[in-house]
């Protein structure tokens, strides 16, 4: 469900410079480790963060305005 609404938000914000990596935490047990992600769906940008059981579009879009803002 994150992961249709990051993809819609991306594709709607055509001047968005901002790129996706899906990382499978199973078979990158350490990588999720290191970037401090404790639960699923985590979205991570440099040092900020933001992860829940349903991540609404409205979440998801507020999160994606406060990364590109900085």
């Amino acid at each position: 469900m994150a992961k249709k609404a990051l993809d819609e938000l991306i594709t709607e914000r055509k001047d968005s410079d901002i790129s996706i990596e899906q990382v499978e935490i199973i078979k990158n047990p350490l990588r999720a480790l290191k970037d401090g992600v404790k639960f699923i769906p985590t979205l991570k940008c440099e040092d900020q963060k933001i992860s829940g059981i349903l991540l609404s579009k409205e979440k998801i879009a507020q999160f994606l305005d406060k990364v590109e803002s900085t």
